[in-house]
C-alpha cells in the first residue's frame, strides 16, 4: 500500500500535491503517473509542470527531457516548461541541442511561482549538482543513478520512479511513451535514442532488454542523418589544445590510467579524457580530474568485467564532494571555496594518493610508486 500524508503547499500558494512516497508493485509507472497528477488540486499556476535535471546536461538528461515533455503534452494535455543550468560544453551535446532544435529555459530566470510543480528527470534531490526551486514541491522524479549513501533527503515525492537496473533514465521515458500508446515522432524518437546510447554506451554497458527494446524502436523513428551528424560533430581547435595538455599531464600506473589536469577550459574535457585514457592497451580503469568555475570535476571509467566505478570514485573522494554513477560510469564534483594554485595542489595530491592506493603495487609494471609513467613515454 501507499503511504499518504498531507499536501505540501505549492509555491503560489494555490494547489496541493499528495504526498505518496513510492510505485506500488504491480501498478505500471504510466498509471500511478497519471493518478498522481490527477489528484493535484487545481486551478494549476499558469506555466503548468516545469522540468528539470541535473547541472549540464549530458544526452540521457536531454533525451529524457525530451520524452517527459512529449509524454506530458500528448498523454496528459499539461502545460510545462524545461529549464536548464549550466553550459553545455562536449561538441556531441552541443549537436544534439542544435540538430533537434532544443529549446530550454534559464533555471536562474525563472519564477517559481508561475509552476505548479517540479519534476526531475535524470538526477535526484539529494544530487550535488542539482538545485531545486524554493517553495516549488517536486511530484515527481526518474532516475537510474544510485544515490550516495551518505545522503539523505526529507522530501517526500509523489512519484518516484529509480530503476537502478536500466541502463539509461532515456529508455524509462520511452516505456512511459510506449504503455500511453504514442506515436513518437521523429524529433523525439532521435533524442531518446540519443539518450539511450549515451549512457548504455552502445547497449555494451549494463544493457537490459528494456533499454535493448527502447533503443532499437527509437532508433527505427528516428532521423538517421541527424543521429550521424550529432555522433560525429565537427570539433573547434580548443579540443584540440585541451587534448595535448592532458597527455603531458596523463600517467600510467599498472592497470590505471590518470591525469590530474588543474584548471581546464571546458569541463566536459574531464569525461572526454577519462573515456580516451580507458582505450589505452591495457587498461582497466580510468580517473581524470580538473578544475573549472570553484568546481573540481571528477570522471572514472571502468572497463566491462572489471569491478563497478561507483565504489571506486567513493574510496578516491572519502566524504570530499558529491558524486554519483552506475555500472562504469562515475563523476563527481568537489566545490573549492579558494581556487588558488595551493589549494589545487593540495587536492589533487589527496585525490592522487586515494586513487593510486587502489592499485595492486604488483601490477605497476615498472611505474614509479608515486606518480606512474607519463602516457606520453611509454613504449
Amino acid at each position: 500500500m501507499e503511504e499518504r500524508a498531507p499536501g505540501r503547499e505549492s509555491a503560489n500558494g494555490s494547489v496541493n500535491v499528495p504526498l505518496v512516497e513510492a510505485l506500488s508493485p504491480g501498478v505500471r509507472p504510466l498509471d500511478h503517473l497519471r493518478r498522481v497528477l490527477g489528484e493535484m488540486s487545481h486551478p494549476w499556476a499558469p506555466g503548468g509542470l516545469l522540468v528539470l535535471t541535473h547541472k549540464t546536461p549530458d544526452p540521457d538528461a536531454l533525451g529524457a527531457m525530451a520524452g517527459i515533455g512529449f509524454l506530458l503534452e500528448r498523454a496528459f494535455n499539461l502545460e510545462h516548461e524545461i529549464a536548464t543550468t549550466g553550459r553545455i560544453f562536449r561538441a556531441e551535446n552541443k549537436a544534439m541541442v542544435g540538430e533537434l532544435g532544443l529549446h530550454f529555459a534559464d533555471y536562474h530566470e525563472i519564477d517559481p511561482t508561475d509552476y505548479t510543480a517540479a519534476l526531475l528527470v535524470d538526477t535526484q534531490p539529494s544530487f550535488g549538482h542539482t538545485f531545486l526551486p524554493e517553495g516549488l514541491p517536486i511530484v515527481a522524479v526518474f532516475d537510474h543513478h544510485e544515490p550516495p549513501s551518505t545522503i539523505e533527503f526529507d522530501i517526500k515525492i509523489p512519484h518516484f520512479d529509480l530503476r537502478l537496473g536500466l541502463g539509461a533514465t532515456s529508455t524509462m521515458v520511452y516505456e512511459y511513451i510506449r504503455d500511453a500508446e504514442l506515436e513518437l515522432d521523429a524529433r523525439t524518437a532521435t533524442a531518446l535514442c540519443c539518450g539511450v546510447r549515451f549512457d548504455t554506451g552502445d547497449l555494451s554497458n549494463h544493457a537490459t532488454a528494456l533499454d535493448i527494446e527502447a533503443f532499437h524502436q527509437t532508433f527505427r523513428a528516428a532521423d538517421r542523418r541527424m543521429l550521424a551528424r550529432i555522433n560525429h560533430p565537427t570539433l573547434p581547435s580548443s579540443y584540440y589544445r585541451e587534448l595535448h595538455r592532458a597527455l603531458s599531464l596523463a600517467r600510467r600506473y599498472g592497470p590505471l590510467a590518470y591525469g590530474l589536469l588543474g584548471r581546464v577550459g571546458n569541463p566536459e574535457s574531464v569525461a572526454e579524457m577519462a573515456d580516451f585514457f580507458l582505450r589505452l592497451e591495457g587498461c582497466r580503469w580510468s580517473f581524470v580530474g580538473g578544475a573549472h568555475e570553484g568546481l573540481f570535476h571528477l570522471s572514472l571509467r571502468t572497463q566491462v568485467g572489471f569491478v563497478d566505478a561507483y565504489p571506486l570514485m567513493a574510496a578516491i573522494l572519502e566524504g570530499e564532494g558529491s558524486f554519483g554513477g552506475r555500472g562504469s560510469v562515475a563523476g563527481g564534483q568537489v566545490p573549492l571555496e579558494n581556487v588558488d594554485q595551493r589549494t589545487l595542489t593540495n587536492l589533487q595530491r589527496r585525490l592522487r594518493k586515494r586513487a593510486l592506493a587502489l592499485v595492486d603495487p604488483q601490477e605497476l609494471r615498472g611505474a614509479d610508486k608515486n606518480s606512474g609513467i607519463r602516457l606520453t613515454r611509454l613504449s
